[in-house]
């Protein structure tokens, strides 16, 4: 009986693993897909993106009143959420991971949310962190 429990145990780990990595990939999108609205908004009315970037976890003066604490706190992915607009990208939305990274996870995420690929499209993985590209430069 013992022996039959933890084969059927063994068997429903990789199928829990895959569902919970799909829940914290889709939290984490529907948060970016927020975000990526409010910063789009923001450029609409603004005539312009928000300027540089104000660290992991600060909201640009500018957006204060268009975006929820949500973007302060831990992403449902791990790491933090972050304005970039640099050199490289004109709008992005970061999520900087600092510590360990769980690939499979970061993969799921860009499958979900892009083309599957994390070296292209609008998704990528820069020195293990999650770039969102709004638009390119």
């Amino acid at each position: 009986m013992v022996v039959i429990i933890g084969i059927l145990a063994a068997l429903g780990l990789p199928a829990y693993r895959k569902v919970t990595l799909k829940s914290k990939a889709t939290a984490a999108i529907n948060d970016i897909r927020v975000f990526a609205a409010a910063f789009s908004s923001a450029n609409l009315q603004n005539g312009g993106w928000p300027v540089g970037g104000t660290g992991p976890g600060n909201i640009p003066p500018e957006m204060s009143s268009a975006l929820t604490d949500t973007f302060t706190k831990p992403s449902p992915i791990g790491g933090k959420y972050e304005w970039i607009s640099n050199t490289t990208y004109k709008a992005a939305i970061g999520i900087t991971i600092n510590g360990s990274t769980d690939m499979e996870l970061l993969e799921v995420f860009d499958r979900m949310l892009d083309d599957g690929e994390t070296s292209t499209g609008n998704v990528k993985i820069v020195m293990s962190d999650i770039v969102y590209v709004i638009e390119e430069k």
